[in-house]
């Protein structure tokens, strides 16, 4: 499965299956085409994303750290066991949780 990237002002990114070791460097490399363009939100749809492991949260943080300063990061449709990882790994302080 791969990643969908719809740019913009609100750039949305469709995260389907797993994200993990093997799926993780291909959204970095994604992500990476963004830096430095006019970005205020990033949303990632998770309906169908069906795990994160620390290389997926470490994409997260990247895209938080480094696309652009200020911006918002929105995950969408996430489940609940999504939800609990990254508030574990303290990430729920500067992500927004939505549906749609």
């Amino acid at each position: 499965m791969d990643f969908r990237i719809v740019e913009g002002i609100e750039t949305r990114v469709n995260v389907p299956g797993r994200l993990d070791f093997a799926r993780a460097p291909k959204l970095l490399d994604a992500l990476g085409t963004l830096k430095g363009k006019d970005i205020s939100t990033i949303i990632f749809e998770c309906r169908d994303l069906e795990y994160i492991s620390s290389a997926g949260i470490r994409v997260i943080i990247y895209a938080q750290q480094k696309i652009a300063a200020g911006m918002t990061i929105v995950m969408e449709d996430a489940n609940e066991e999504i939800v609990e990882v990254l508030d574990m790994c303290g990430l729920a302080d500067f992500i927004e949780f939505t549906e749609s």
